[in-house]
């Protein structure tokens, strides 16, 4: 990088073919249902829930609860590019008020665009402004996923680690959990270690990444009483 340091890691890339499916034939869908995940994992050190945005759609809060659906990571919102304007999620209000209607616990997500330690801070407070009249149980997430651009970025590993623990700091003085998410190749390859608690995205039977995580994304094709389509499903540790 422009700060002199250099990290090498040896890789593996997989290219594949792409499926083309014709009229005629019957593709089977491909999902995971909450309440196997939750009769598969669910025990007395842990909370089974989903993270849901706008893409969601409406959803059935009620319906959510009944299907035993512990935590809800609701995203707050983005902004068009860096330093861009900031846009709320669609669904957030909706979200956050059926989620505190409702009994069940919630935490936030930020999808972030920053390049630098005061954008960041700056992502933080707009994220506190959105949701200080809320209930927030769990954790204000920092989710950082420009990788195809990290070049343009001119950050270090050193630069993107100590950016997102900025913006976990801020919040973390306003009174709320910071997290950061990011799947187990960037926790290994890009990231540094941090303090702060590490939400973990990896579409497997378990986790693989050795360093220690709070939350874990299982699967991006759940399926749950209440929404319509698919949604991610995670496991929170005590």
């Amino acid at each position: 990088d422009n700060s002199g340091n250099v990290t090498v890691k040896d890789f593996t890339l997989n290219v594949y073919e792409p499926v083309i499916s014709n009229n005629n034939q019957v593709v089977e869908e491909d999902y995971n249902l909450f309440t196997d995940v939750k009769n598969d994992y669910k025990n007395k050190n842990n909370k089974i829930g989903i993270d849901i945005s706008s893409h969601q759609g409406d959803i059935d809060f009620k319906k959510l609860k009944d299907a035993g659906v512990e935590f809800v990571m609701i995203r707050v919102g983005y902004t068009k590019g860096t330093n861009g304007e900031y846009i709320i999620d669609t669904n957030f209000k909706k979200n956050i008020e059926n989620a505190n209607k409702y009994g069940i616990k919630a935490g936030v997500y930020f999808y972030s665009y920053a390049d630098s330690i005061k954008s960041a801070r700056r992502d933080a407070k707009w994220v506190i402004k959105q949701i200080k009249k809320y209930k927030i149980d769990l954790p204000v997430v920092f989710d950082w996923e420009e990788w195809s651009n990290f070049r343009d970025y001119n950050l270090s590993f050193f630069g993107l680690t100590t950016m997102a623990e900025e913006f976990m700091k801020t919040v973390e003085k306003k009174g709320y959990n910071g997290m950061l998410y990011s799947s187990k190749n960037y926790l290994e390859n890009i990231w540094m270690n941090t303090d702060y608690d590490v939400w973990i995205a990896q579409y497997n039977s378990e986790v693989t990444y050795k360093g220690k995580y709070k939350m874990w994304q299982i699967c991006e094709n759940g399926r749950v009483d209440g929404i319509d389509g698919y949604v991610d499903v995670d496991i929170l540790y005590n």
